[in-house]
């Protein structure tokens, strides 16, 4: 059994139909649908804010967690760059058999296997993440064996100490690469976390503007049906609903632009009194776009255009 579809022929005679019908209805009850598609508008308005906001806040958090993850990665290269110059002046300088790899290296890969941890706890990245920081640890374990084998033929010469040290430099390598790679899925996850729609200008522009320009059009189309049919002007309620709802609105996306672009850890958009307040402003602008219908539909009620 297949679905019915409307042939394009009755779909223009549906639409044609439904466009007299508007025509001529009486003014008044064309009025009393804009009152109602500007009330719509505002309710919209003010739900996809309540929408924007808090998810952004939560998007805006996990991006904080991400960054957090990307800035350890590199703190671990910069380790681990320490490590292997703290390993080299041991073998070259120091006696191998008293100080081991040395207290600098112990320390340097101390903090290396300590921003892997941090790195863990802050992945954005996923499965390919946990994938990249379990490679990373192999390396790092990898490093560390090669190190000790380093110390321990420098035990029995120099040119032993030379051949070894030069494992381990590949070694360190290996992870420098490890930790590349780490870096670069925390950073593409990174990208992608802040291209979620509601922490993206060009998406929730749309989503908190949307409904404004609606509820201006709607107002436009009120002020050209009241001059023309009614010889009257707009209500000052009205123009004052227009400038709440567009003040409110350009404000909650400019806060929103702010928190994106510095990914902020108290997000002003989302923040309860900014929240409280807005929702105050959208209900009086609802209640004045009211006030702003009312008269003119008590007035008009009974009389013919």
């Amino acid at each position: 059994m297949t679905a019915r579809t409307t042939p394009p022929g009755e779909a223009r005679r549906l639409v044609t139909a439904g466009y007299r019908r508007l025509r001529a209805a009486h003014p008044v009850y064309v009025l009393g649908w804009l009152r109602n598609g500007v009330l719509l508008g505002i309710a919209a308005a003010a739900l996809l804010y309540l929408l924007v906001a808090i998810q952004a806040s939560s998007d805006i958090g996990t991006a904080i967690r991400t960054r957090q993850a990307i800035r350890d990665i590199s703190a671990a290269s910069i380790a681990v760059t320490d490590a292997g110059k703290a390993l080299n002046r041991t073998l070259t300088a120091e006696d191998v058999e008293l100080t081991g790899t040395g207290s600098n290296y112990v320390n340097d890969i101390s903090e290396v296997s300590r921003d892997l941890a941090l790195a863990a706890e802050n992945n954005g990245a996923g499965t390919d993440g946990t994938s990249e920081i379990q490679f990373a640890q192999g390396q790092l374990q990898t490093y560390l064996q090669l190190s000790e084998n380093a110390v321990s033929d420098g035990e029995l010469g120099s040119q032993l100490a030379a051949a070894g040290g030069s494992y381990a430099t590949r070694g360190a390598s290996g992870l420098a690469t490890a930790l590349g790679g780490l870096s670069q899925a925390e950073q593409t996850a990174l990208r992608t976390q802040r291209g979620a729609w509601p922490i993206d200008p060009a998406a929730f522009w749309w989503a908190l503007l949307g409904p404004v320009i609606a509820v201006l059009v709607l107002a436009g189309a009120t002020a050209r049906l009241l001059a023309r049919h009614f010889r009257r002007h707009v209500s000052p309620w009205l123009w004052g609903s227009l400038l709440t709802v567009t003040a409110t609105a350009a404000t909650a996306g400019f806060l929103n632009l702010d928190d994106e672009l510095t990914l902020s850890q108290d997000p002003l958009a989302g923040h309860p009194v900014a929240l409280a307040c807005a929702l105050l402003l959208f209900l009086a602008a609802a209640v004045m776009a009211h006030l702003g219908y009312r008269r003119r539909l008590a007035d008009y009620r009974f009389q013919s255009s």
